[in-house]
């Protein structure tokens, strides 16, 4: 299965670093992690979280889609029945980091939850500290936009 990540250029990498430094919705600060969308739409939408400007026609070309295949078995898909209740909550609530390091420090490669901006999408969060980790294959290419989106 292919999921992407949308990383500005020098952050284009798989060492869950950076969520390791700042954390996420789904994991603490100190836990490692790789976040990814189930589609470049998706991914699309949650970086517009992080970086408003986006879409304006010289910012884009700072970004790059990393393309990451991930083996269909090693992906284990989160029951929405068992996420937190309050899993959407803004901003992320501790009950998703728990859950979510819990995952990424089991030896668990991948989870998959749904997208709070899109919950038909899911969002996937990779472990680089799996055992299986060497299993995934990534390419990275230079995020190309529809010109009809770019705002001035």
């Amino acid at each position: 299965m292919n999921v992407y990540r949308i990383a500005l250029n020098e952050y284009c990498d798989l060492s869950g670093e950076g969520a390791k430094r700042y954390g996420g919705r789904w994991n603490h600060v100190g836990t490692p992690a790789i976040y990814a969308g189930g589609s470049i739409s998706v991914s699309l939408l949650e970086r517009l979280t992080i970086d408003s400007e986006l879409f304006t026609s010289e910012r884009y070309k700072l970004y790059s889609v990393m393309e990451i295949h991930l083996p269909e078995k090693l992906i284990y898909h989160v029951n929405r029945k068992d996420l937190p209740e309050n899993w959407h909550q803004i901003p992320a609530p501790k009950s998703t980091k728990d859950l979510g390091s819990s995952l990424l420090n089991s030896p668990k490669l991948c989870f998959s939850i749904p997208s709070i901006l899109d919950p038909s999408s899911l969002n996937f969060v990779i472990n680089p500290l799996s055992k299986d980790f060497h299993l995934i294959e990534s390419k990275t290419y230079p995020l190309s936009l529809d010109p009809r989106i770019l705002r001035d």
